[in-house]
């Protein structure tokens, strides 16, 4: 099977590549790139280039893969909408995962906590908590003072998180690490356990193909037949907020669905 990834949930744009998924002679091929504001201008020449590279071409691809959110909106909506193109064009399954999943997988040899966090605006951050790459909270949208919460009374409560320390990852990581550390309801001794890791700003194809994988092998062959029925080719992204714009819509509409009055906003 040949599995293509895309993750446009950051700045930082990349692409993998399985030929072999599930064989002894499995190959991969990564590209990450700094793309800033330019992935959808890159998203698929990048992707060209590394078919090419691997010999292939766009037809052998059996299944394309994408994050789901949260990230970035314009980002999220890029990836799916190009992998939603592939998939149709091709007749393969889309496959979508959740992008703090895959960030908490890039840190699963790490023996405690581990928090990743990407900038939601607004001084919040998507972000969910992880112990061994499993998941112990829900996604949240939430402020770093909330985080220090979730992260204190989480910490109460398992051994093993008082003894090996939080570890932050994410592209938002050392915000997040400047704002906790300035809490001072964070006490001295949990401050002191709280790390950045090093690697935290780069892109997560490599695990985003990984967990998709390891999804298919739980499914036992049943998830690749239901994709091919089904696929999440009319699912949307993960946003865990609404836009500014659907906000404000929001927030002219009165309850009964009539526009509110600006005297009744102010």
């Amino acid at each position: 099977m040949t599995i293509i990834a895309w993750d446009t949930a950051t700045s930082i744009l990349s692409v993998a590549l399985v030929c072999g998924a599930f064989s002894k002679h499995r190959a991969q091929w990564y590209v990450e790139i700094d793309a800033g504001q330019r992935h959808g201008e890159l998203l698929m020449e990048v992707s060209d280039q590394v078919i090419k590279t691997a010999r292939l071409k766009p037809g052998d691809v059996d299944l394309v893969v994408c994050m789901q959110g949260p990230g970035s909106f314009t980002g999220l909506r890029i990836g799916f909408a190009a992998a939603k193109g592939m998939a149709l064009a091709l007749k393969i399954p889309l496959l979508t995962v959740p992008t703090l999943d895959c960030m908490a997988l890039s840190c699963s040899l790490w023996p405690g906590m581990v928090i990743p966090v990407i900038d939601a605006k607004k001084q919040c951050y998507f972000t969910a908590l992880y112990q061994k790459e499993q998941r112990i909270t829900e996604y949240m949208d939430v402020t770093p003072a909330q985080i220090a919460e979730l992260m204190v009374q989480n910490r109460k409560n398992d051994l093993r998180i008082r003894e090996e320390g939080i570890l932050l990852t994410g592209p938002d990581g050392e915000q997040v690490l400047t704002a906790l550390k300035a809490l001072r309801s964070i006490a001295p001794d949990i401050r002191d356990q709280i790390h950045l890791d090093p690697w935290a700003k780069r892109g997560w194809g490599k695990e985003l193909v990984e967990l998709a994988q390891r999804k298919l092998q739980a499914g036992d062959g049943e998830l690749m037949k239901e994709l091919r029925d089904t696929s999440d080719v009319f699912s949307g992204p993960l946003y865990l907020r609404k836009s500014d714009a659907e906000l404000g819509r929001a927030a002219y509409e009165a309850p009964t669905g009539e526009l509110a009055s600006p005297e009744s906003l102010s």
